[in-house]
């Protein structure tokens, strides 16, 4: 007989709450009315829209079974994996707006600190003492653990309705002694890179009090899977970005009551490999009403955070890894290999009127790595090629994964292979591959030992230089003859929604 502590029943007792397993396309429809966000009239859209009802389903039995085996089998391991998401999702969030400390590391020793504690200990009195007293980075941490701390909260009293205070509640929490904390706007903001301009200051309170009813009777009644709840309440947030600052890890920690309130693993956003679709996601939301990639987002999320909850174990072995930063590791040395190699790419590509970008805090972190060694296929976009004067509206994105026909050549390293922007109503990604001269390229370790490129029809080892200008002028063949010219089926079929491609501002 298993017996199981009071957390885990009610965790599964939400999770039936709020599943069902006959959502039809219709059921979502209806549950969106008063939103900003609907299902177009189109029967390849509902064809998607039911894909996407059957991977929610699919994932939410994954949870409970495997929340159910983390507590029959691995008793005490479920502690340690919350305790790891947790350190994750905070450094994640605040990286992915480019605040808190770089190392994972630093996260996780400021929320082992006795700071983190007293915020804890002092939370119910709503009391930010001395331990908020110190440099910024260690603020950023400190602050969204207290909000965190106070989503669980709510998430965690299935009587309690998620109302306006607490977003403003949290967001006090977030911003601490910022001029503006626990207020919405006082003047006109806009959302960095997009084109969608936020709601006027005088119009944010009633239109986040419509967001709030609109949720508060979806949860009361169920009227949604939660992941699409969740995608919903975060893009409208995100929408009229009530605050000043801070709007971005609000609408995440509120996402997170949701999917957490259903007894899901937490959404954790990361800044290797996730970044770009997020943004990508939200402003396809933002203009064209469009909540599926968001959800498909979502759901690349859970299907990690389950996989680490099936082997629990391995998750915590990376975790211990990362933090203790090992020097010399398989990853480090590819990773300084695979970036000295885009480097040689970047200047070939220049002799062709293409720029790279990528970020190094975007590229894949070591549990990313971890993953794909294990043949994970995580679909880590990490950076960009384009040219905005000699090819508008194109852009091919970087993709790493698991080596494909190249396995043979591979002893675990990634390849690289190419995407477009490709988003279609109600489809869960906002990428297709691209059907480019290049079908895949492996970046070995050790740098000396050449670059493997796969093309349709043969495969090559080259020195490194001689592979990047082999592979620039490939891509740039590629864009001339437009095979990464953007797909915007979504602008195409909706003329009057105003939407354009994020990537035009490339």
């Amino acid at each position: 007989m298993i017996v199981l502590g009071g957390e885990e029943r009610m965790a599964i007792s939400r999770v039936f709450e709020w599943s069902r397993t006959d959502w039809s396309v219709k059921d979502i429809q209806v549950g969106l009315a008063g939103s900003p966000y609907s299902i177009p009239e189109l029967t390849e859209s509902s064809d998607r829209v039911q894909a996407l009802l059957t991977n929610i389903q699919t994932i939410t039995s994954s949870a409970v079974v495997a929340r159910q085996d983390l507590v029959r089998n691995l008793k005490g391991l479920g502690k340690d994996l919350r305790r790891v998401h947790r350190v994750t999702e905070i450094h994640e969030s605040n990286r992915v707006e480019g605040l808190g400390p770089e190392l994972l590391a630093h996260t996780h020793e400021i929320l082992s600190s006795k700071s983190a504690a007293d915020i804890e200990n002092e939370l119910g009195r709503f009391a930010i003492i001395e331990a908020l007293r110190t440099d910024q980075r260690t603020r950023d941490v400190l602050q969204l653990h207290g909000a965190k701390l106070l989503a669980d909260i709510i998430m965690r009293d299935s009587n309690r309705q998620l109302v306006e205070i607490d977003v403003r509640n949290m967001h006090h929490m977030l911003m601490g002694d910022f001029r503006t904390a626990g207020r919405y706007k006082v003047y006109c903001n806009e959302i960095a890179g997009a084109e969608h301009v936020p709601f006027t200051p005088s119009d944010t309170p009633a239109a986040m009090q419509e967001l709030m009813d609109w949720y508060g009777n979806v949860r009361e009644q169920c009227l949604l899977p939660p992941v699409v709840a969740a995608a919903a309440v975060h893009a409208w947030l995100a929408h009229i970005h009530p605050f000043e600052d801070g709007n971005g890890r609000v609408a995440r920690l509120m996402a997170n009551i949701i999917i957490g309130s259903a007894g899901l693993p937490p959404l954790i956003i990361r800044v290797a490999g996730d970044r770009n679709r997020y943004l990508n996601a939200l402003a396809i939301s933002d203009q064209g009403g469009d909540l599926a990639p968001l959800a498909g987002v979502f759901l690349r999320t859970l299907r990690r955070a389950i996989r680490d909850m099936r082997n629990p174990r391995w998750a915590l072995r990376i975790f211990e890894e990362e933090i203790r930063q090992r020097a010399e590791s398989s990853y480090n040395k590819w990773r300084r290999s695979f970036q000295r190699w885009l480097e040689l790419l970047g200047g070939a590509l220049a002799l062709h009127r293409l720029a790279i970008r990528t970020d190094p805090e975007e590229m894949i972190s070591r549990d990313g790595y971890a993953r794909i060694r294990q043949r994970v296929r995580e679909g880590l976009v990490v950076g960009g090629i384009g040219s905005s004067d000699w090819y508008p509206g194109s852009r091919s994105y970087l993709l790493l994964d698991p080596a494909d026909e190249l396995f043979r050549y591979s002893r675990g390293e990634p390849t690289l292979s190419f995407l477009v922007y490709a988003p279609q109503p109600w489809g869960e990604t906002v990428y297709a591959r691209m059907r480019g001269r290049i079908r895949e390229i492996l970046v070995r370790e050790d740098l000396s030992e050449g670059v493997v490129i796969r093309e349709l029809d043969r495969t090559r080892s080259l020195p490194a230089l001689e592979a990047a200008e082999y592979v620039a002028e490939r891509i740039a063949l590629d864009f001339r003859d437009g095979l990464a010219q953007a797909r915007v089926s979504i602008g195409q079929r909706h003329p009057s929604s105003g939407y354009r491609s994020p990537i035009n501002g490339w």
